[in-house]
C-alpha cells in the first residue's frame, strides 16, 4: 500500500483529479465499490460548501461535505485510523488552495446578492454578476474540460448533469438571480433547428423550468442565439408545427410559472464596449411584478472598442500563423464562393474593426483572421505544418479570444488552443450580461456593488 501524508492538496489535485488514486486505494481497503465513484461530484459538494460555509447557503452542503472531507483527509493521511477524529480546521486546510484561484481572489467576500450559474461553461455569467457584488451559491456544467477551467479560475467545481434530480435538489431556494445560457445548438440558424424535438439538448429547457418552479428565484436571466426567436416547434419526426419555440418558452415562464417576462430582446455586444459583432437574445423575468416596465439596456454611454484595443502587444508566436498551404486553400475557397455570388469565406479584421462573432471550431477562427507583420521572422521557423504563409495571416490568440468576449485578463487560460477557442466561442460577452443584470437588479431593488 502506498503511504500518503498530504496536508494541502494542490489545485491539480482538486480540479484535475490528482487525488483520485489515494481515494480509490482507501475505498478498496474498506471494501467499497469504486466503479461508481465520482470524484468531480465529491469536489462539487466540498468546494460549494467551503466557498459558502459562512452563509446560510453553505449549511445546505455541510451535512454532505464534512464526511466527504474527512474521507479525503484520511485517504491522503494513511497514518490516521478510521476511529480517529479530525478537527474541522484540518479538513478545511486540506482544500485551502481553492481560495487562491485568480477570479475568486478578485471577488472573494462578495455578498450583495446571491445567484445560481446554470450551464455555466467557464463562468462568463459568474464574472459578470460577481463584478456587481454577487455571490454564486450553485454552479452546474456538464463539459469536463470547461469544468476544469471553471474550477481553476473560480475555485469551485461545478455540479454535473443538471437533469439529475439529486443535482437539482442541491440548488438553494429563493436566490436573487438564476442565470442560464442554456444550450443553443438546437435553436441555432447554423444547426439542424430541431428545437424542443432535440432529444439531447432541446428538452433541457424543461429541466430549467422545473428548477425555476421549485426554487423560485427573484430574477431569471437567460441568454441564447437569435435563431431561438424564429425556429418552430417540431414533432418527433422533425416536422414543423404551428407554434414557435419562443412562444412555448414565454408561455411556460409567464403562464405556468407566473413570472413577469417582457418580450425578449436581441442585443449586440459591440454596443457594450466589446470589440465583437455578436447578437444574442436575452430573456428576463421577475418573480414579483415590478412597479415599472422593464427596459433593456441599449449600450448608451459605453465607449466603443475595436480589435486594436484588445490585440496582443508585440510579437505573436509563429504557431498562430497559418501555413501557406492552408492559407491558399482558404483563398481559393473564398474566390469560388464569390464567383457563385455567395459571401462565404475567410474574413480579416483590422485595428479599427469590430471582430466577427466568435464561433466554435475552425470556421469561427477563419472569420477573424489578423494581418500581423510584427513577427518578421515567422517564415524562418521550422514549423511542422510546413512553410508559413507570406501574407502574415494569423488566427486570434487565446487571450485575444478572451478579450473579444470581455473576459478580464485576470482570468487565466489553462487549456490548449483548440479547447480555449471552443470555451470562449461558447461563452457569453461579459459586459452585456453585466449591464442587463445591473438593470434587472436595480428594477428589482436588489443591492449591487461595483467591484470591477
Amino acid at each position: 500500500m502506498k503511504q500518503y501524508n498530504i496536508d494541502i492538496l494542490s489545485k491539480k489535485d482538486i480540479f484535475g483529479g490528482g487525488v483520485v488514486a489515494p481515494m480509490r486505494q482507501w475505498l478498496n481497503l474498506h471494501n467499497i465499490e469504486t466503479k461508481d465513484y465520482e470524484y468531480s461530484a465529491d469536489m462539487a459538494i466540498i468546494t460549494h460548501y467551503l466557498q459558502n460555509k459562512d452563509c446560510p447557503e453553505g449549511q445546505l452542503y455541510r451535512e454532505e461535505a464534512l464526511p466527504l472531507m474527512e474521507r479525503y483527509y484520511k485517504s491522503t493521511h494513511t497514518k490516521f485510523k478510521d476511529e480517529d477524529v479530525v478537527a474541522t480546521d484540518q479538513l478545511e486546510k486540506l482544500f485551502a488552495e481553492i481560495y487562491d484561484t485568480p477570479v475568486y481572489n478578485q471577488h472573494k467576500g462578495n455578498n450583495a446578492f446571491t445567484f445560481v450559474d446554470l450551464f455555466a461553461g467557464i463562468g462568463g455569467f459568474r464574472i459578470a454578476l460577481e463584478q456587481l457584488g454577487g455571490r454564486c451559491v450553485y454552479a452546474s456544467e456538464f463539459d469536463i474540460t470547461a469544468k476544469k477551467s471553471y474550477g481553476l479560475n473560480h475555485g469551485v467545481v461545478p455540479f454535473g448533469d443538471i437533469t439529475n434530480q439529486e443535482n437539482k435538489d442541491r440548488i438553494p431556494e429563493g436566490v436573487d438571480v438564476l442565470c442560464a445560457g442554456f444550450p443553443c445548438q438546437p435553436f441555432s440558424l447554423a444547426g439542424l433547428r430541431k428545437g424542443f424535438s432535440d432529444e439531447k439538448k432541446g428538452t433541457l429547457f424543461y429541466d430549467l423550468r422545473d428548477i425555476i418552479a421549485a426554487k423560485r428565484p427573484r430574477i431569471i436571466l437567460l441568454e441564447n442565439v437569435p435563431g431561438l426567436l424564429s425556429i418552430h416547434n417540431k414533432d418527433e419526426e422533425g416536422n414543423s408545427l404551428q407554434g414557435k419555440t419562443i412562444d412555448t418558452i414565454l408561455h411556460i415562464l409567464r403562464n405556468e410559472l407566473n413570472y413577469y417576462v417582457p418580450d425578449p430582446k436581441v442585443l449586440n455586444a459591440c454596443h457594450f464596449g466589446v470589440p465583437q459583432n455578436r447578437d444574442r437574445v436575452f430573456i428576463v423575468g421577475f418573480r414579483e411584478h415590478p412597479n415599472e416596465t422593464y427596459q433593456y439596456p441599449t449600450g448608451e454611454g459605453f465607449k466603443k472598442k475595436h480589435f486594436g484595443d484588445i490585440r496582443e502587444d508585440g510579437v505573436v508566436d509563429a504557431k498562430y500563423y497559418m501555413s501557406e498551404r492552408y492559407w491558399q486553400t482558404l483563398v481559393r475557397h473564398k474566390e469560388a464562393q464569390h464567383s457563385q455570388g455567395r459571401g462565404y469565406g475567410y474574413r480579416t479584421i483590422g485595428n479599427d474593426d469590430f471582430g466577427h462573432t466568435l464561433m466554435v471550431g475552425g470556421m469561427g477562427l477563419e472569420r477573424n483572421l489578423v494581418v500581423d507583420f510584427a513577427n518578421d521572422k515567422v517564415n524562418q521557423s521550422n514549423d511542422p505544418r510546413g512553410e508559413l504563409n507570406h501574407d502574415h495571416i494569423r488566427v486570434l490568440t487565446e487571450r485575444e479570444c478572451a478579450r473579444m468576449q470581455g473576459f478580464p485578463d485576470y482570468f487565466e487560460i489553462f487549456v490548449g488552443k483548440s479547447s480555449a477557442y471552443k470555451q470562449f466561442g461558447n461563452s457569453v460577452a461579459i459586459p452585456v450580461v453585466k449591464e442587463v443584470a445591473r438593470t434587472l437588479l436595480e428594477l428589482g431593488h436588489i443591492d449591487i456593488i461595483n467591484v470591477d
